[in-house]
């Protein structure tokens, strides 16, 4: 792993870092339409990586990818494609579906809050993200919370950052950022001068990054590190 120089604050990216999808109310929808996959969850992780893998180097937005994503999804379930998508604005339309809080979320982001950390969220969303940590458990750990759906700017843009720098009064080069993605996550927070981690929960990811680490707790492990406080 790269060393880098010490964090004064981590932003994190929400959707497959912090959160993931909410697969019961996923299933009960699917169930409302004669559907019952047996493994949402490892379809759900399995797809996700297809966003660095096949989509995201083409596709560009939320809303180019999005629908080829979701058929990828239903495939890999056994679901037909316009099942799936009905299934998913039921399940989504009143409670944003990513709020199901990632192992080991939580006693990471206290952990680098009481390091002195700070700590907040930069998500490409559609103005729910911040009710959907709350939902998960998250949002009264973090700063600040900026939901591209809310401030018209999105990753891979850079000048997303500056929305959650500022406030924390942070400087880029003294701030680390972790995301699921390399096309998305990466890119932006390399392009903004930001120390850039990918995390990758399942170990299903091929493309390749200096600062890669599988759960929470390594990350947190690893800034603490870089600030010389030792941890257990």
């Amino acid at each position: 792993m790269t060393a880098v120089g010490p964090p004064d604050g981590v932003l994190f990216d929400a959707g497959g870092t912090l959160v993931q999808v909410h697969t019961e109310r996923l299933a009960e929808a699917l169930r409302q339409h004669g559907h019952d996959p047996a493994d949402l969850d490892d379809s759900f992780w399995r797809t996700l990586v297809l966003l660095d893998h096949e989509f995201a180097p083409t596709a560009g937005t939320w809303d180019d990818w999005f629908p080829h994503w979701l058929t990828s999804f239903g495939q890999r379930c056994g679901v037909p494609a316009e099942v799936m998508a009905q299934a998913w604005r039921a399940a989504d339309r009143d409670l944003h579906l990513w709020d199901r809080a990632i192992n080991g979320a939580a006693e990471c982001l206290t952990r680098l809050r009481e390091a002195g950390i700070r700590v907040g969220v930069v998500s490409n969303s559609d103005g729910r993200v911040e009710a959907a940590l709350d939902r998960a458990g998250l949002a009264e750990l973090l700063e600040v919370v900026v939901d591209s759906g809310v401030v018209g700017v999105a990753k891979p843009d850079p000048a997303i950052f500056a929305y959650a720098l500022g406030p924390l009064g942070l400087q880029a080069e003294r701030t680390w950022y972790l995301g699921d993605t390399v096309a998305y996550d990466v890119v932006a927070a390399d392009a903004a001068g930001l120390t850039s981690w990918v995390v990758d929960h399942h170990g299903l990811h091929t493309v390749e990054h200096p600062r890669r680490v599988q759960t929470l707790a390594e990350f947190a492990d690893a800034a603490l590190a870089a600030r010389g406080l030792r941890f257990s």
